[in-house]
């Protein structure tokens, strides 16, 4: 029983590792933002990155979401192109 329970803690932690290798934290400028479709588009000193805001980010931090606006924001790439703005803050 003890190996049993081993195995499926080993399991559960090689599954969580994946998420966190995908999520990433980058300083960059809103270079534009769809409201119809939140999709952001962020720009960083040598890197560019399309993702989409939740509904309830779009609404709570809409201050943030404007072209020029200066932000740390965390990626979660879900794959197929599928990436997601996990957190979005103010620098």
């Amino acid at each position: 029983m003890k190996i049993r329970a081993q195995i499926t803690a080993l399991i559960f932690a090689l599954t969580l590792i994946p998420g966190l290798a995908f999520a990433q934290e980058k300083s960059g400028t809103i270079s534009g933002y769809d409201a119809a479709s939140r999709m952001v588009t962020i720009k960083g000193k040598d890197w560019e990155q399309k993702a989409k805001v939740s509904s309830k980010d779009a609404e709570a931090q809409k201050d943030l979401l404007k072209e020029g606006a200066k932000v740390k924001v965390e990626f979660d790439d879900r794959g197929g192109g599928d990436v997601r703005v996990k957190s979005l803050m103010g620098r």
